[in-house]
């Protein structure tokens, strides 16, 4: 039986392309190897949004020149590469395919087409586990920030229709899932052509309120999460929406710097003030929600005062988490066209101070929950502690826990630390 390995770069909509790529391979009866080693297929699913993921590929490819010298085994590529990145490693894979057309990786295992159709959407994934899963409702962006490779790698936005999101979703309901995660480069711009779909009863017009509204009619599931979501879209329907009862209570919104100027240059399409009032109004109708958000530092034009704007704004907002990158130009984006103007050392120093500073508002955050009780999705179980995700996203570790897998308990919080609560 040949076997295949999987390396999964970037967010979760790879994650959720991988689950894809990993059900064709079982069609064609192929086994997951445990290491690449043993593998006759390996698949790079890659992520362009910055340099390090593909220097990380670079420093796969050398240890494969050294394992193909001992073994027949087929290079493959996918995921988010740009164009001269693609050029690059053309001579360095036996195939190299865009995620949307999928098909070509059944056509290149086996030369025929019985299994992917032309919407790559339409292959059910290879879920990783019984109670929570991840399904894309679109792909693609129209932004085009300007640091940004996705709409030169991801193309412009395509969504699904409402007839096969909820198909899948309440096929997943039927088989006993629990929480619904929605991918998407930019969910709350989802459109669609079958809106005549939606229930009567749905009180919203705006296109994801009323995905949101028809989801939680769904019996059996519980938990509904979305990522990502964009500030210039995010619509008071939209706000509302969030307080359905099976949302979850965390919402991650990029907010990528606290300048307006930087802002600006980015192509965000908002000011600081704007993305506040966003945040009063989630805060105003669902108080105790946690919020996540996205920053770069060392953009090109980031003075340390525009960077300090960022400090600023970040402990007005106080988040209860923030993914921080350091910016790299990516080929072929209007940034890249800029000065790169804030040395590599100076921003690791930004990158600290940011960390420095959320940690301890995420400290701050989480010892707020001591003495109360959160419901927490339990996703691994030792012999004498549980783990799993709390509503808010918090991650919870339950001491003599008589759960399983897949349930979902309260439990009352006696210690916190940034990020991990405790019972």
């Amino acid at each position: 039986m040949k076997k295949f390995y999987i390396f999964t770069f970037g967010c979760q909509m790879n994650k959720s392309d991988s689950q894809r790529i990993k059900k064709v391979f079982e069609q064609l009866n192929c086994s997951e190897a445990k290491s690449k080693e043993n593998a006759d297929f390996v698949v790079i699913n890659a992520c362009s949004v910055r340099q390090t993921a593909i220097d990380r590929i670079w420093g796969l490819l050398r240890e494969f020149k050294e394992i193909k010298q001992k073994k027949d085994i087929k290079l493959i590529l996918t995921g988010c590469v740009l164009p001269d990145d693609k050029a690059k490693f053309s001579k360095k894979f036996d195939l190299i395919f865009e995620i949307k057309n999928l098909f070509e990786l059944e056509k290149f295992l086996h030369q025929k087409l019985d299994f992917v159709t032309k919407d790559y959407f339409q292959t059910r994934p290879a879920y990783s586990n019984k109670y929570s899963a991840f399904v894309p409702i679109m792909t693609g962006c129209n932004n085009f920030c300007s640091y940004c490779a996705v709409p030169y790698v991801r193309g412009r936005e395509v969504s699904r229709s409402i007839k096969d999101v909820l198909q899948e979703i309440n096929e997943l309901a039927r088989d006993g899932y629990k929480e619904i995660q929605l991918l998407g480069q930019n969910v709350n711009s989802y459109m669609l052509q079958d809106a005549d779909l939606f229930s009567n009863q749905n009180p919203y017009t705006h296109n994801f309120a009323a995905l949101l509204w028809e989801l939680n009619q769904i019996s059996g599931i519980e938990r509904i999460y979305f990522t990502s979501s964009h500030p210039k879209d995010m619509s008071d329907q939209v706000i509302h929406a969030m307080t359905l009862p099976k949302m979850v209570n965390y919402l991650n919104l990029a907010l990528q710097s606290g300048d307006d100027n930087i802002l600006k240059s980015m192509n965000r399409k908002y000011t600081v003030r704007d993305y506040f009032q966003i945040i009063k109004k989630i805060r105003k109708i669902k108080p105790n929600i946690a919020i996540g958000t996205d920053i770069i530092v060392g953009y090109p034009g980031e003075t340390r005062e525009k960077f300090e704007n960022t400090l600023k704004f970040y402990q007005k907002v106080k988040f209860d988490i923030s993914y921080n990158a350091m910016y790299s130009p990516r080929p072929g984006t209007a940034a890249a066209k800029l000065e790169d103007s804030v040395p590599q050392e100076e921003k690791k120093v930004r990158w600290h101070e940011l960390q420095d500073v959320m940690e301890k508002i995420a400290l701050e955050k989480n010892k707020k929950f001591i003495g109360k009780s959160v419901s927490v999705l339990i996703d691994k179980k030792e012999p004498d502690y549980c783990e799993g995700n709390s509503k808010e996203m918090k991650r919870v570790w339950i001491h003599d826990c008589q759960a399983q897998v897949g349930d979902i308990v309260e439990v009352e919080i006696k210690q916190a630390k940034e990020w991990l609560l405790t019972n």
